[in-house]
């Protein structure tokens, strides 16, 4: 019961996208009523050409009863044509809709819900479950009012040739309602597991050609063949099971269309031969017959149709219904230009309920200072780093900017004034300037170049074939790690932020980059709050405050030299790991 409110409830949802084509689908269903009478003249024509030309004799009709008969395909081939062109204009626009509504939707979710449901499953639903519902909403819809027109049409010119006949095929065709919906619970079922084992694949073969380096590197080429073999495998067992059913499904559709052509041949010769009916009348009775059947056989096997669509329709509106949690408040400010002064308030946060990873924290951060995050890995520092970009909300506490609290500013202003330089750096397949402009596109050439200059990239730039109207391939794959990294500081550089998060900016770098970076970032970040999560203690020595994280914690504050003055402190545990792993680096390469 739930499932089926679920279901009206998703279509009354997706009509709302039909809606603005109304007009036009009015004008191709007319277009359908017309082409479906003109389609159900042939089986009359032939009744009189049998029964008034051949056996009446009237042998001066035949002239005029030809041209009507190829007029009448003629014209009906006419129809289809502009049927077909007006739903495939329906079609298409209706599907680009969908698209547009749910990448919109998705722009807006939180990052959360994109760790949870994964890439993979969430191009599956915006491609291919996208284009399931185009084509039932549209060309079936107008195939299945077709077969409903043909049916009523036909059963009615069946009984009117011989009420006798017309009751029996009446009476046979509950055997084919019987078989679908005995078949029908088998199906779903197994479309529904199926479905869900494409997800999976779809998101492991994602991950593998994403990390095909990694792959090629260890040599796992074979290892990866196989799992993909196996998870496709899998795949293949599930879609066995579906086509099990559906063989039953039609084996039993064949088996009643064989009694009802045995029958209703017998039972019309016996009535020609008794003088009940004309041969013409029989062979016309014979094709309003299966046109009879095949709109019931038709629809029985749209309505297997409609149970795909309405779990693409589930999936679809999976994505389209999620809570956008992350939204401006209906009084929101614009924050203006902002100083940077940072407060973090008894802040706590969790992924999974119960499961807290920021516990408790408490920061001053005063504009313009240089604030270091360090500590293993998985204490807390990146999402302490997101929780000020607002890509996640605070469960209890609060974080200030400027004295504002970050769930009273509207998200856009917020985040325009804060740059960001991630660990693994996303650039994309366009140009290289393209690329540096996208935060700031209208930015002058003095400052891409400028930008550039400060990530230490622009000589790089110069030397390529086109210079900054260089294009850097899928994923920026004719740059290295490290020139990618610079790109995106140069790119983080040239919105001119007043809070600056670096994300182990430097970490993918050789140590002259590092150096020359070091360098350039320290003109940048005068005047500017930054939020420094570096792993090599070596890089933030010069920070003005060093915050240690564990399990979520913050469990010292200070700079470099007073930390270092606790023999039992933190930071200067994780300082002499570092300096005794580097020691041994220099030992073993002397």
């Amino acid at each position: 019961m739930e499932q089926s409110k679920t279901e009206i409830s998703n279509l009354k949802k997706l009509l709302e996208f039909v809606k603005p084509y109304r007009r036009r689908l009015l004008g191709a269903l007319s277009l359908t009523v017309l082409l479906t009478s003109v389609s159900m003249m042939p089986p009359l024509i032939m009744k009189f050409i049998v029964d008034e030309i051949v056996v009446g004799g009237r042998w001066e009709l035949l002239e005029t009863v030809l041209l009507i008969s190829v007029l009448v395909p003629l014209t009906a081939a006419g129809l289809r044509v502009l049927t077909t062109y007006s739903i495939s204009v329906i079609s298409h626009r209706l599907i680009m809709d969908i698209r547009e509504t749910m990448f919109k939707h998705l722009l807006k979710l939180s990052l959360l819900f994109y760790d949870r449901m994964g890439t993979g499953k969430i191009m599956s639903r915006i491609m291919g479950d996208v284009a399931t519902v185009r084509s039932m909403v549209t060309m079936r819809m107008l195939s299945i009012v077709t077969d409903f027109l043909s049916f009523w049409f036909a059963i009615g010119m069946c009984i009117s040739l011989n009420w006798k006949l017309g009751a029996l095929l009446i009476i046979l065709l509950p055997l084919y309602l019987f078989n679908y919906f005995g078949w029908r619970g088998g199906i779903r079922t197994s479309i529904r597991a199926w479905r869900t084992k494409m997800d999976q694949v779809a998101v492991g073969l994602q991950e593998r050609l994403s990390g095909i380096q990694i792959v090629k590197a260890y040599g796992k080429e074979r290892r990866e063949n196989r799992t993909f073999a196996h998870e496709t495998r899998d795949t293949l067992d599930q879609a066995m099971q579906t086509a099990t059913f559906r063989a039953g499904y039609e084996s039993g559709v064949w088996a009643v269309s064989g009694l009802r052509n045995t029958l209703v041949f017998c039972l019309g010769c016996y009535f020609v031969i008794e003088g009940e009916m004309t041969y013409g009348a029989v062979m016309a009775f014979l094709s309003y017959a299966m046109r009879v059947f095949q709109p019931v056989l038709n629809l029985t096997q749209e309505a297997l149709r409609w149970e795909r669509m309405m779990i693409s329709v589930d999936r679809i509106f999976e994505v389209l219904d999620h809570e956008i949690e992350i939204k401006d408040k209906p009084d929101a400010v614009e924050l203006g230009r902002i100083g940077g002064r940072v407060t973090f308030e008894d802040v706590w946060y969790e992924y999974e309920k119960g499961v807290p990873v920021i516990q408790g924290v408490t920061l001053e951060v005063e504009a313009g200072e240089m604030v270091a995050l360090v500590g293993h890995t998985g204490c807390g520092k990146t999402t302490l780093t997101s929780l000020l970009m607002r890509f996640f909300d605070v469960l209890k506490g609060r974080i200030t900017i400027d004295g504002f609290d970050l769930r009273d500013v509207k998200v856009g202003s917020l985040r325009k004034q804060i740059g960001q330089v991630l660990q693994d750096s996303v650039v994309f397949n366009t140009s290289i300037r393209d690329n540096l402009t996208y935060g700031k596109s209208d930015a002058t050439e003095a400052e891409i170049i400028a930008a550039a200059r400060v990530g230490e990239i622009h000589e790089f730039i110069v030397r390529t074939a086109d210079g900054y109207d260089t294009l850097i391939g899928d994923e920026g794959i004719k740059l290295s790690v490290g020139e990618k990294q610079r790109l995106s500081i140069a790119r983080a550089v040239l919105t001119n932020p007043s809070v600056l998060i670096l994300d182990e900016a430097t970490s993918s770098l050789d140590s002259l980059s590092e150096a020359l970076i070091q360098k350039a970032m320290a003109n940048v970040l005068k005047g500017r709050t930054s939020f420094v999560v570096a792993h090599r203690l070596s890089t933030i020595v010069n920070a003005d405050k060093i915050v240690v994280m564990d399990h979520g914690k913050i469990v010292e504050v200070g700079r470099h030299e007073e930390l270092l003055e606790n023999p039992d402190g933190r930071y200067r545990d994780l300082y002499e790991q570092q300096f005794s792993g580097l020691f041994e680096e220099e030992l073993a390469a002397d």
